[in-house]
């Protein structure tokens, strides 16, 4: 029997892809690898949010190759869409196939056999997309009833994007914005209930535009809705959504519901309305402020967590004030902050640089340390208050003793190893003190 592995790289939809491809391959008759031997297959799904990511993308498949030369090594993700020629020409690559052949990837291993180099020939361009003429011509799309190695488990309802921000490429490598039926959600749903998992994360490209395609007013509202009577479900939580996504229905769903978790990570990317404008934004810096104090009169626990980019061309030194000070006022939880990287095919490629490399790292320095402050200050409040959190694996956590899990409004909580305690339980917790980027805290009956 054939061995494989999946590698992941980049945002919670590529993560619940990689499950789906796991579970297909597995399907198929493979066996996932559980030894340091190495796999007879590699799938390596990439990203390309980034250059970054782009280049993290590649060195994991050269890695590979310096380690297990004789592997066949399958690249597919958001890099295998955006430039699948350059990677088709990395030693140790058998083959590429873009985020439109995903779904198929799978079955054109075993039909490859994963013993000798793919066709490449078989993929071939058509106009502005791509299709696989080899692959099975209707594969039924994937679903996952498992999700390896964590406890919360993310379930993809949406893909795509048309908002058209100006430095972001994935709409190009990811299509226009598509919804899943809800009947297909809530069956997948239902069986990850089944196997056990508590908490789903709601994820997708754009996941506040789900249910427009299909003429739904409040679509997400309605999956929620659904979602809450599912027997075995305790929480669901949403992933990333854009601010003018944020509905006073969903508002109103987030205060009424005991299932939907107190916490969004809504993507600000900038607290200056020139830059906002520049990078083709639709929500301004006070939709943003209204927004937030709508949410925490609403939810007055509510973790809001947020992206901030840095460096975009443009960006002078009263700009990078203003991001500041929207960040003092709003206080966001936590904050995710990166550098803006330019990408081919985005109207901001053609942007000059204004920003000096050193001058960015400076101000990711400024703002990483508000954020740390920000961070703290949210944690803070709730020690010696009563919080309930769900129990995580160890994960990519360092065994320091402590077992990880998350409250309700996304703060990171530490809790000593002990017997009493099992992972995926929802327990009852009193937070003692600041640890790393969360709380220590002690069981609670």
């Amino acid at each position: 029997m054939k061995t494989f592995e999946v590698k992941t790289l980049g945002c919670k939809v590529n993560q619940y892809e990689s499950q789906a491809l796991r579970e297909r391959m597995i399907e198929l008759g493979f066996r996932e690898n559980n030894d340091l031997l190495g796999a007879d297959v590699y799938i390596v799904n990439t990203c390309a949010v980034t250059r970054r990511a782009d280049t993290l993308s590649q060195e994991e498949i050269r890695k590979l190759y310096r380690s297990h030369p004789r592997a066949r090594v399958f690249v597919t993700g958001c890099c295998a869409e955006n430039d699948p020629e350059k990677l088709k020409r990395m030693e140790g690559v058998t083959g590429v196939l873009g985020n439109q052949e995903k779904d198929c990837l799978a079955d054109f291993i075993l039909k490859d056999g994963g013993l000798a180099p793919a066709p490449l020939e078989t993929v071939e361009q058509s106009g502005s997309s791509k299709r696989l003429l080899t692959g099975p011509a209707d594969t039924e799309k994937p679903t996952i009833s498992n999700f390896h190695k964590h406890t919360r488990v993310f379930l993809k309802v949406q893909d795509g994007c048309d908002n058209g921000c100006s430095y972001c490429v994935i709409p190009k490598l990811r299509g226009s914005s598509r919804s899943r039926l809800l009947a297909e959600i809530v069956k997948e749903a239902r069986g990850l209930a089944g196997n056990g998992y508590k908490e789903i994360v709601l994820c997708g490209i754009c996941l506040g535009a789900y249910g427009k395609d299909l003429g739904l007013k409040d679509g997400l509202v309605e999956v929620i809705k659904t979602l809450e009577e599912i027997d075995g479900i305790s929480r669901i939580r949403l992933s990333s959504i854009e601010a003018l996504d944020v509905s006073d229905c969903l508002i109103e769903k987030m205060a009424s519901s005991k299932k939907l978790m107190p916490h969004l990570h809504i993507p600000f990317q900038s607290g200056d309305d020139k830059l906002l404008k520049l990078m083709n934004r639709k929500a301004s810096v006070e939709d943003c402020r209204d927004l937030i104090l709508k949410l925490r009169r609403l939810v007055p626990d509510i973790g809001l967590t947020t992206d901030i980019m840095l460096g975009f061309p443009g960006e002078e030194e009263e700009n990078f004030k203003n991001t500041l000070d929207f960040l003092r006022e709003t206080r966001p939880a936590k904050i995710h902050i990166f550098p803006f990287s330019p990408r081919k095919n985005t109207a901001a490629w053609r942007f000059p640089a204004t920003v000096r490399p050193e001058m960015v790292k400076d101000r990711i320095k400024e703002t990483r340390e508000l954020a740390q402050e920000l961070a703290r200050d949210f944690c803070r409040q709730y020690i010696g208050k009563n919080l309930e959190v769900l129990v995580e694996s160890q994960g990519g956590f360092a065994d320091d003793g402590f077992l990880p899990g998350h409250s309700g409004n996304y703060i990171k909580v530490f809790l000593r190893k002990s017997p009493e305690i099992s992972v995926n339980t929802i327990i009852n917790v009193r937070p003692l003190k600041i640890h790393k980027d969360g709380l220590i805290a002690e069981r609670i009956s």
